[in-house]
């Protein structure tokens, strides 16, 4: 039986990873898939660092722009204040990111590269038809507005449409 429940375990880990790196199909860079997984949990870590709550991860609207993207969502009452983008910031950079741009307009909006990944991260209030260019049909969150983070991450190449 340990050896069942040892095959068992490898299997659940690589169909985990296979997943999470969202390998297969689509226009998207092959070496893309690869660190999707690595993407995406930095970025995770980074807008829970914020400490505003639980991120969630959804789908880009575009199916082949899946493999090659990251779409982290966290919607919170109030317009995350403080450090919380310090915080984040933090993460990112302490895990490679480079930020590039950084703008207290309107909220707080930055923005980082690492290896081929450019990483859009704000806090704020914006309109709902925001969100329709980068969360996938039935992902979205209710309301005319969204208030909290969004964290979007492409990768070069990628056909996903830059956030405007």
């Amino acid at each position: 039986m340990t050896g069942v429940r040892a095959a068992r375990a490898v299997l659940a880990a690589v169909v985990t990873a296979v997943a999470l790196a969202g390998c297969g199909g689509g226009d998207a860079p092959p070496e893309a898939g690869g660190d999707r997984a690595a993407v995406r949990a930095d970025v995770v870590a980074a807008v829970e660092a914020g400490g505003a709550g639980r991120p969630r991860v959804v789908p880009a609207p575009q199916p082949e722009a899946q493999t090659c993207t990251v779409v982290v969502l966290l919607e919170t009452r109030d317009v995350p204040q403080g450090d919380a983008g310090t915080r984040m910031a933090a993460v990112l950079t302490g895990r490679g990111w480079k930020q590039r741009e950084h703008s207290r307009e309107g909220g707080d909006q930055r923005v980082f590269t690492r290896d081929g990944w450019r990483l859009d991260l704000g806090s704020a209030r914006w309109p709902h038809d925001r969100l329709l260019e980068l969360v996938a049909d039935g992902q979205r969150p209710e309301g005319d507005t969204f208030t909290g983070v969004i964290a979007f991450a492409r990768h070069d190449g990628c056909p996903a449409p830059a956030p405007g």
